[in-house]
């Protein structure tokens, strides 16, 4: 009796190597959504680095240092800023009324976007390349209509 090599298996009498039971498009079609589904559960924003960020844009304001507190504000955010202020992002940003708050309450991610509720703001984030920036700070929400912000983008 000739043994299948391939799956140690005995060959069939008159019939080429055995395939030991293994379909590969099947297979393929059972394993891609598999593989799908549990490398895209990594993808997801990292809501970590996300409230951190909302954190250090607060501690950088309540230290004064407007220049590292820009530096965590997406483009357009920076650009309306500077627009509104009548001058550099580092200036005019101190000057908004940012409400005070260090401790992160909540915090969601969805797509590439995020909310932080920090105890006294609320913080909207978006993913640039690889790092969360903030679109909108110091939001209050208002019933059934957007939030209303201090700090946005245009």
């Amino acid at each position: 009796m000739d043994l299948d090599r391939s799956c140690g298996r005995p060959a069939p009498v008159g019939v080429g190597p055995a395939r030991c039971g293994r379909h590969p498009v099947a297979t393929m079609l059972i394993a891609l959504p598999l593989m799908l589904a549990t490398s895209c559960s990594t993808l997801g924003p990292n809501i970590a680095a996300a409230d951190e960020v909302a954190v250090d844009f607060h501690r950088s304001i309540q230290d004064s240092d407007g220049g590292a507190a820009c530096a965590l504000l997406a483009p357009a955010t920076v650009e309306e800023v500077e627009s509104t202020g009548g001058t550099s992002c580092p200036d005019a940003i101190l000057d908004r009324d940012v409400p005070d708050a260090d401790q992160v309450q909540e915090s969601q991610a969805f797509g590439r976007g995020a909310q932080v509720v920090l105890n006294g703001d609320v913080l909207f984030l978006s993913i640039f390349g690889d790092h969360w920036l903030i679109t909108a700070a110091g939001c209050t929400a208002r019933d059934e209509r957007p939030y209303d912000c201090t700090v946005k983008g245009g």
